[in-house]
């Protein structure tokens, strides 16, 4: 059971009128960090220098004819986050593995808390998996669903 840490880069422009990240563009980085950690990049892209993460799962792989759509996103703030020139670290993990869907759950960190301990943001998305051709949902097969259970994480704790 082990955590994925994506660095993802915190832009200028990430950053609003109000000095810190705003709501939509916390989701951007989350679905920035999910590419990263799920999805495979071609082999022209690889042969470009794309980096491949170890945890790029077919599941989630457009040329097996399987995609993923988001179901639903929570995110809950926990501190004000302004512009970083290192960035952040979205840990993240599997809290729920379903028929055809996938619970990931996220924390938004820095490099100077590697703990976890006072995190910017915590968050939620369900992923549903879907034949791309029909758009129906689609079972995760036996074999995927063992690539997956490497990344099985206890679910987070949310404020009601």
């Amino acid at each position: 059971m082990a955590h994925i840490d994506i660095p993802v880069p915190v832009r200028w422009s990430d950053v609003d009128g109000y000095g810190h990240v705003n709501n939509a563009t916390m989701l951007r980085l989350l679905e920035e960090a999910r590419i990263r950690a799920f999805w495979r990049p071609s082999p022209e892209q690889e042969a470009l220098g794309a980096e491949v993460y170890p945890t790029a799962l077919p599941v989630v792989d457009p040329a097996r004819g399987v995609h993923t759509v988001v179901a639903s996103n929570r995110v809950e703030y926990r501190r004000e986050l302004g512009h970083r020139l290192d960035g952040v670290i979205v840990r993240m993990g599997i809290s729920r593995l379903g028929g055809a869907s996938l619970t990931l759950d996220y924390l938004v960190l820095t490099r100077d808390d590697p703990e976890g301990e006072q995190p910017y943001a915590i968050a939620r998305t369900v992923l549903v998996v879907v034949d791309a051709a029909t758009r129906a949902p689609q079972r995760i097969s036996a074999e995927d669903r063992a690539s997956l259970q490497a990344y099985v994480i206890e679910p987070l704790s949310f404020r009601d």
